[in-house]
Order: structure tokens, then C-alpha cells, then sequence
């Protein structure tokens, strides 16, 4: 496991590199309208992505996001669709209307958008909204896929935004969105196997303070001394993962505070071995 952390980004996964550049490729990212969804399409923007669809729950911050990006990015072309995907019907209704409207495949799928349920103890939690978790982080990832998928191009990158908390020690109160992120990550493994034409991704995107997933344990991460990683350390992050450079690790779960070096030295020892740097029991 690689040794130097990152809490910044950094050359070596700058959008600006010539081999990270996605110019004339078309992504589409759930999600996209704040937080780190937002900073993983200006990312992309920067890299020179030529279509670029924001899908959300809330249509004023994808519009302001939207517009944000075309001022600074004027070569990106931006399309805005509000949807909950934990509705299969306007998921797939919003990802053929993007496809239609570039004329073309999606080659980059960035799945982003999640839900973090209320902290409770399993016997007082409140079940619709513990139920949520797995509506949303599982289930509409899900409808993401199979949506996606009759409109991949050859060759597509799918990149799942994961978390660190589908392995970290317990801690009271987060079994609903542990649970159900853990769901997902099993999700995107089986599409991972069940499609080698595709190179899937899945990445935890560090500690990223007020971007409404941490806010129920920012208080206990600060108390421990723990100090936030940049927003854009994980939004580069995910565009190196859309490159050649990353296509060895297609099925495993990498942390965005990796430095990319230590990750490409392992490649051999990652064709050795089918379960290095995947989520399941340890001996």
C-alpha cells in the first residue's frame, strides 16, 4: 500500500497534463451541482472534456454550476438534468437525452451523488430515512448503470466516488450509510467483472470538510487532530483516473491521497494477485 499521502494536489494529477487531457470525450456526472461533484466537473473542464452532463436533485445549484463552468471553460459545453436516480424511469429518460443531445456515446461515467442518512442507533433510527441510504447510494446506482450502459462507448470509464467507510472501525450511528456504501461498492465490483470491456474505478475522495456528506462526524475528525484533504486533490484524482496511466487497476479501490507513483509501481504485484486493493475478508 502506497506510503506518501497527499492532502493537495499536485503535478502528477494536474487536468492540465497533455496525457490526462479528455478533449472530445463526452462524461456525465450524478451529483454535479455542488460539493465534490461540482469540483470533479471543473476538473474535467480544465482537461478539456468537450460535453459534460450534471445530473442533481436541485436545478438552481446545477444551473449556477453550469454557468460557472461555461464562463471559465468555454470549450466545455455543459448540459444540466434534474433527477433523482433512485427513479429508474427519469434516470434513464435524462442519460438518453444527453446521448441524443451530444449525438453520440458517454465515454466517461462519474457516479458521485450519495446521501448521507441521519446519525442513529439502528433501534431508533428512523426507518424511511435509514432506508434512504440504500435508495439513493445503492439503488440508484443501480439505475445509473443499467441506464448507462446501452449508451457506453467502447472502452468506457466508469468511475464510482466511494468512501473509506465501507472499511474503517465501527462507529455508532452510521449504519445506514455504511451499509448501503458498502452495497454500492459490492455494485460496482460485480459491473466491473461483468463488463472487462469497461474500466471501472472506485475511490475514496478523503476527508472534504462542508461538502454535506461529513457533517455528522467533521466535529469528531477535527477532535482527533485530523486535518481536511483540498476538494481538488480528489476532483484531479478522478480525472487521472480516466487515463491510460490508471487502466491496471479496473476493479480495485484506491484512496485519492495515494501518491500516483507508488500506485503504478504496484501494477505487477496487482496482476498477481485478484483481491489486492479490493473490500472483503481478511485473513
Amino acid at each position: 500500500m502506497p506510503s506518501s499521502i497527499h492532502k493537495t494536489t499536485y503535478p502528477g494529477i494536474s487536468p492540465l497534463r497533455p496525457e490526462l487531457s479528455t478533449k472530445g470525450k463526452n462524461a456525465l456526472i450524478t451529483g454535479g451541482g455542488s460539493g465534490i461533484g461540482a469540483s470533479i466537473a471543473k476538473s474535467f473542464a480544465k482537461s478539456g472534456i468537450t460535453n459534460l452532463a450534471l445530473l442533481g436533485r436541485t436545478g438552481k445549484t446545477l444551473l449556477a454550476s453550469k454557468a460557472e463552468l461555461e464562463k471559465l471553460y468555454p470549450q466545455t459545453k455543459v448540459w444540466t438534468y434534474t433527477v433523482d436516480i433512485s427513479d429508474a424511469e427519469s434516470t434513464r429518460y435524462a442519460l438518453d437525452a444527453y446521448a441524443k443531445a451530444v449525438n453520440g456515446k458517454i465515454d466517461i461515467l462519474v457516479a458521485n451523488a450519495g446521501y448521507m442518512p441521519k446519525k442513529e442507533r439502528i433501534t431508533v433510527a428512523d426507518p424511511d430515512d435509514w432506508w434512504s441510504g440504500f435508495e439513493i447510494n445503492t439503488k440508484g446506482n443501480f439505475n445509473l448503470l443499467r441506464a448507462f450502459d446501452p449508451l457506453a462507448s467502447p472502452g468506457a470509464r466508469v468511475i464510482h466516488v466511494s468512501s473509506r467507510s465501507t472499511y474503517m472501525e465501527f462507529l455508532e450511528g452510521f449504519s445506514a450509510y455504511r451499509a448501503s456504501k458498502l452495497a454500492a461498492y459490492k455494485l460496482f465490483s460485480w459491473y466491473a467483472n461483468e463488463n472487462p470491456d469497461k474500466v471501472v474505478h472506485q475511490f475514496d475522495p478523503g476527508f472534504v470538510f462542508d461538502t454535506g456528506m461529513t457533517g455528522p462526524f467533521e466535529a469528531l475528525i477535527k477532535e482527533q487532530g485530523i486535518v481536511g484533504d483540498d476538494i481538488e486533490l480528489a476532483s484531479d484524482f478522478a480525472v487521472w483516473l480516466t487515463s491510460d496511466e490508471a487502466n491496471f487497476l479496473s476493479g480495485r479501490f484506491v484512496e485519492c491521497t495515494w501518491d500516483i507513483e507508488e500506485i503504478k509501481a504496484a501494477k505487477e504485484e496487482l496482476k498477481a494477485s485478484w483481491n489486492k486493493w479490493t473490500i472483503g475478508l481478511l485473513d
